[in-house]
C-alpha cells in the first residue's frame, strides 16, 4: 500500500476547546511533513452511529493510503482497546466501539490490529485523553511508513464491537425505514439506500410519508421543487433523503433522529 502522509480527523471535540489543536500537536511531533484534514469535530457528543456514518460516507474520497483518525469515545479509560485496521486501500485508528462497522459492512476490513505498542505511546498517558494520548501518534507513525502490524496483535474484527446498525423493513408496497442524520442545513438523511427503490420498480412509486407529511416527488435537484417545499432525493451517499429547496426539511416536519419514514407504491 503506497503512503500518503495525509491524516483526517473525524471527532465530537467541537473547536471550543483546544483537544483538536493538542491532537495535531502530537501528530506534527511524530510526522512534521503530514497533512491533516480536519473532517468533522461536531459529531454530537458521544454518537457513535454518526461517527460510524461520517467516516463510512467520507473515507473513500482521500488518496488511498489516507489514516483516518476516529475518535468519539464515550468509553475512554475504561477496559475498550483502541485498534487499527485497514480495507486494502486506506487505514484507520479508532476505540474499538463500533466506529468501524459500517467500513467493514460496506467494504470489508482485511486487516484488524489491537493498539498495544507502548513504545508509540509517550511516558504519561492521561486516563481522560486517549485521542491525544494513543491514537494521535499512532496514527502519525503509521502516515509516516510504519507497518500496520508494528502497532500490536492482529486480531479477528468479529471479536470488535459491532454496531446495531437499523434496517429499513420492506412489505409489498412500502419501504420504511427512520432518520439517521440530519445535516447543518436540515437535510434529513434516512437509511433506506436507492437500490431498494430500485428493486420495487420506479414507476409505481406514490410518495414519501414523514412526519404528517407526504413527499410526492424524488427529483434530482432541490431546485426541481419551488422554493420552502419539501422534496424527496438522493442524497451524495446514495441513501433517500427529505429536503426542504432553500429551507430546513427538520425545520418544516419538526422531525429528529429516529423518526420513521415510509416510501409507499402503487399496490399490485
Amino acid at each position: 500500500m503506497n503512503i500518503a502522509n495525509i491524516i483526517t480527523l473525524t471527532t465530537d471535540f467541537g473547536l471550543i476547546d483546544p483537544y483538536v489543536g493538542q491532537m495535531k500537536g502530537v501528530i506534527l511531533g511524530r510526522n512534521m511533513e503530514v497533512r491533516i484534514i480536519d473532517l468533522h469535530h461536531f459529531i454530537p457528543a458521544h454518537d457513535i452511529f454518526i461517527g460510524a456514518m461520517t467516516i463510512a460516507t467520507s473515507y473513500k474520497y482521500f488518496p488511498p493510503g489516507t489514516v483516518h483518525l476516529v475518535i468519539v469515545d464515550p468509553g475512554v479509560g475504561n477496559q475498550r482497546n483502541i485498534i487499527a485496521a485497514t480495507d486494502g486501500q486506506h487505514l484507520f485508528v479508532a476505540p474499538d466501539n463500533g466506529l468501524l462497522t459500517m467500513i467493514d459492512r460496506e467494504n470489508g476490513l482485511k486487516t484488524v490490529y489491537r493498539v498495544e505498542n507502548i513504545s508509540l505511546f509517550p511516558s504519561e498517558i492521561s486516563k481522560t485523553f486517549h485521542g491525544r494520548d494513543i491514537m494521535a501518534p499512532v496514527a502519525a507513525s503509521l502516515a509516516d511508513g510504519m507497518a500496520l502490524d508494528e502497532v500490536g496483535p492482529k486480531i479477528d474484527f468479529t471479536d470488535c464491537v459491532q454496531l446495531e446498525i437499523p434496517k429499513p423493513m420492506v412489505s409489498k408496497n412500502r419501504v420504511t425505514g427512520e432518520i439517521i442524520y440530519i445535516d447543518g442545513f436540515g437535510n434529513m438523511r434516512t437509511n433506506i439506500a436507492f437500490n431498494y427503490l430500485s428493486k420495487t420498480q420506479p414507476e409505481t412509486f406514490r410518495g414519501i410519508e414523514v412526519g404528517n407529511h407526504v413527499v410526492n416527488m424524488i427529483a434530482t435537484t432541490y431546485a426541481e421543487q419551488k422554493p420552502g417545499m419539501l422534496v424527496g432525493l438522493v442524497d451524495s451517499t446514495g441513501y433517500i433523503e427529505i429536503a426542504v429547496n432553500k429551507g430546513s426539511a427538520a425545520e418544516l416536519t419538526g422531525c429528529d433522529l429516529g423518526d420513521m419514514v415510509s416510501l409507499f407504491f402503487t399496490e399490485s
